[in-house]
């Protein structure tokens, strides 16, 4: 009898038996804040310098490559 009372009474110090209390969702993040316009400026001109920096380095144009290509036949050491 006594093992049986203190079972019940370990059970939730124990983790048994289930149920509890329900683990609550996380925070939310807290919403964005204003930024200056000279931030936002900067960081839009930033942006497309970065852009047309990516662009200018395609080495293709509208009709494909136009150079010959480098073919050259291997060589064997030792040989």
């Amino acid at each position: 009898m006594f093992r049986f009372i203190l079972s019940i009474l370990l059970m939730p110090v124990l983790g048994c038996g289930g149920g509890g209390a329900p683990s609550l969702p996380p925070a939310a993040p807290p919403p964005p804040e204003q930024q200056d316009a000279g931030v936002t400026a900067s960081r839009d001109a930033e942006r497309m310098r970065r852009r047309s920096a990516a662009s200018n380095t395609i080495l293709t144009g509208p009709n494909g490559v136009t150079g010959t290509a480098p073919t050259t036949t291997k060589t064997l050491l030792g040989a």
